[in-house]
């Protein structure tokens, strides 16, 4: 039986997708949408997820993009309509309830790099090269890749990465804003789950709030997003697991956040 060309695994609070084309570089084309969607819905079903990472299968690539033999042979509204679905999977990841984390395990470039950013957290290898390329090809990124970009690094960095079509390494990449994190390569599969298990050992209520609040903050004007923060702030003093917190505090120990 053929595998999925995105797997989920769950282990712990901690969900995995991986890009399984390794032998195409993780290229993202009809069949690896059909899957990403399945891996998504399957991941909705679950109450138990607390952090999520996304990373790519083999020692090459995170993802290089759009499958680019598969697009030459698409016609004009089949192309538009495949970039539309990985933009609502990308969508999808970035509203998801609780935090993602982009391990960064190779080349991430176009349409990998647009997951990439859609990610709350990049935690890359020192291997690492990203980049926005499709203008090389006469084209820019077509699943919400320029306005993540923009938003996250800001005009400047946003149009020498659009504008150029560069790969840039990992280490440059940091410094640009483009990753968050490096860390040497064969360290960042412990490094990216981590993270992920540190941010799922927190209280549930209180991340999923503060990352609906950090991305509302991206697009509502000042007074609207300080509003929305008292909005979602104020109903955390009256939970469960506050008063878990501030008792584990108090005893010494780790909280057992229930998500009440």
């Amino acid at each position: 039986m053929t595998q999925a060309e995105v797997l989920l695994a769950v282990e712990g609070a901690v969900a995995t997708l991986t890009l399984n084309r390794p032998g195409a570089m993780n290229a993202m084309g009809r069949r690896f949408a059909d899957d990403l969607e399945q891996a998504l819905r399957d991941l909705r079903a679950r109450s138990d997820v607390r952090a999520v990472m996304v990373t790519g299968a083999g020692d090459r690539a995170f993802s290089v993009g759009g499958d680019i033999k598969e697009r030459g042979a698409m016609s004009l509204d089949e192309r538009w309509s495949h970039a539309l679905r990985l933009g609502r999977c990308f969508d999808e990841l970035e509203a998801f309830p609780v935090p993602v984390i982009a391990a960064v395990n190779g080349y991430a470039l176009g349409g990998g790099m647009e997951l990439a950013v859609a990610c709350d957290i990049r935690v890359a290898s020192d291997r690492a090269e990203v980049g926005l390329t499709e203008v090389r090809i006469g084209v820019f990124p077509g699943a919400g890749g320029p306005v993540r970009l923009t938003r996250l690094v800001g005009k400047g960095i946003a149009k020498l990465v659009l504008f150029s079509g560069r790969r840039f390494p990992a280490r440059e990449a940091a410094e640009l804003g483009l990753v968050d994190l490096v860390v040497p390569h064969a360290e960042l599969p412990a490094a990216a789950r981590t993270l992920a298990e540190e941010i799922a050992a927190n209280g549930p209520l209180a991340i999923q709030a503060v990352k609906r609040l950090v991305n509302a903050c991206y697009e509502a004007d000042l007074a609207s997003c300080l509003e929305l923060a008292r909005a979602l702030r104020r109903p955390l003093d009256h939970t469960e697991d506050m008063l878990e917190g501030v008792r584990a505090f108090e005893e010494r120990r780790p909280p057992r956040f229930q998500g009440k």
